[in-house]
Order: C-alpha cells, then sequence, then structure tokens
C-alpha cells in the first residue's frame, strides 16, 4: 500500500463527496507524516540518496495539498448546491404567497 491509496478500512456508505474529501485527507496527512519523519532519518540516510527522497516526499505533499483543497472546494460546490436547492421551494412559496395578498 501506498501513501496514495486509502487505508484497508470497512465500506463506508454515504455522500461520496464527503468520502472524496475524506481519503483527501488522509491521502495529506500520510504524506505529511511521511514529511515530518524524513527529517529524522538514520544518520546513513544522507547524500544525494536522501536529498532525493525530500523532492520525492515534498511532490507527494504538494499534490496531496491539492488534491484536498480541490476536494474541498468540490464540497463546497455541492453543498452550496444542495442548500441553494433547498432553499428555492421556499423562495417560490413566499413569492406565490405575496403575489397571492397583493
Amino acid at each position: 500500500m501506498t501513501k496514495d491509496e486509502p487505508q484497508d478500512l470497512p465500506p463506508v456508505a454515504g455522500d461520496p463527496i464527503l468520502l472524496h474529501v475524506l481519503a483527501a485527507a488522509q491521502r495529506f496527512a500520510a504524506w505529511y507524516a511521511e514529511y515530518l519523519s524524513v527529517g529524522a532519518a538514520p544518520a546513513g540516510y544522507s547524500g544525494p540518496a536522501a536529498e532525493q527522497r525530500v523532492d520525492e516526499v515534498v511532490r507527494h505533499l504538494q499534490h496531496a495539498v491539492f488534491d484536498l483543497m480541490a476536494a474541498v472546494h468540490a464540497m463546497n460546490r455541492h453543498c452550496s448546491g444542495q442548500a441553494a436547492a433547498s432553499e428555492a421551494p421556499k423562495r417560490r412559496s413566499l413569492a406565490v404567497a405575496r403575489t397571492a395578498v397583493h
């Protein structure tokens, strides 16, 4: 399993947008933990190999951050759309009520 794959957990049912956000958050947390541990690497792990590993981890961490931001943005659009859809009937009924009164 890599840090880009969600951990083996029991299946979860629910809003696919929210599940996408949770998976992106999990990937971010895994790569951030890896980033923190790279600085604490054993003394024998140095030189170009260590620099290459740090660069690789930073690249994955950046992608994880952007994926998480995109997932949260999609969730905000999704939730805003649901809120707007639930408010639309109320607005229509208020408009009809105002028209009926006048």
